[in-house]
């Protein structure tokens, strides 16, 4: 059944008045349903829970910077010097420090548009139904899907980078070809505690990682393979869980051989934390 929305914005009942003549609207009563109904349709388009795209699981999301910036600024830190050997009363202590540097980075808008025919809308005044919220649901995806994109991939004409690109990202020799019938569980096993120790020691015990990113053909690899411990067979997934039972495992489309990554299909374990994006 109809459930009248009765709230409305009033920019938007003015812009709906000022085109009456063409929609056909005579009183401001109806003007008011049909700014009702705009903002019946923004009010939906907020409400519906939308897939989350991997992207964003991947990468974790601060909200600390307001909406209205413009830019924000980060500092990053080094520590300079080191300690010695001293004698009674020395007074040539060696200094250390801490090193600091601001970067700033500009933040960039992104848009798209949707609206509704003459026609669709003297139809929904005419006949007192909602208009659709379809148009609106598809614009939030474009969004979405932008956001997505440059969380994994980045933006070279903004200066962005993402996910699998950035050149902080971390490289390990492994056999890889995990999904190739050749390639054993114990390869695949190793492979992974070698991209684990990596993250460990490339990060002097700073960072410990908790997250395992990888395409669902390579995640399938790890479930139907096995390794032997000690008589004992089970799966790659179930044995490095054992080991290593903190480390989240996510399967993204994204990941797998495509054009964009040049044919090769991406693993990364990393800690995932705001503080390191």
């Amino acid at each position: 059944m109809f459930e009248q929305h009765m709230n409305y914005d009033a920019a938007d009942l003015a812009a709906v008045m000022d085109a009456g003549e063409r929609l056909g609207i005579e009183r401001e009563d109806e003007g008011i349903f049909l700014a009702r109904q705009l903002d019946y349709v923004k009010t939906r388009i907020y409400e519906v829970l939308t897939p989350q795209l991997t992207g964003l699981q991947l990468v974790p999301v601060s909200t600390e910077v307001p909406e209205y910036a413009e830019s924000f600024t980060y500092r990053t830190y080094d520590e300079v010097g080191m300690a010695k050997f001293i004698s009674n009363y020395a007074d040539d202590l060696p200094r250390v420090d801490v090193v600091g540097k601001e970067e700033t980075l500009k933040l960039k808008s992104m848009g798209d548009a949707y609206g509704y025919s003459l026609d669709e809308m003297r139809l929904a005044n005419a006949m007192g139904t909602n208009l659709s919220e379809r148009k609106g649901r598809v614009a939030r995806k474009a969004i979405d899907q932008l956001v997505n994109k440059v969380a994994l991939v980045g933006d070279a004409a903004h200066g962005f980078y993402g996910f699998t690109n950035h050149p902080n990202l971390g490289e390990t020799a492994v056999t890889g070809d995990w999904t190739n019938p050749a390639t054993t569980g114990q390869q695949i096993l190793d492979d992974l505690l070698a991209m684990y120790d990596a993250v460990q020691i490339q990060s002097f015990d700073n960072h410990i990682p908790n997250t395992l990113a990888l395409a669902p053909t390579r995640r399938s690899a790890l479930m139907r393979k096995n390794v032997n411990e000690g008589g004992n067979w089970e799966s790659v997934m179930a044995r490095f869980r054992s080991l290593y039972p903190g480390v989240n495992i996510i399967a993204s489309t994204e990941l797998e051989p495509s054009a964009a990554n040049g044919n090769e299909s991406t693993a990364v374990m990393y800690e995932r934390d705001v503080d390191n994006m």
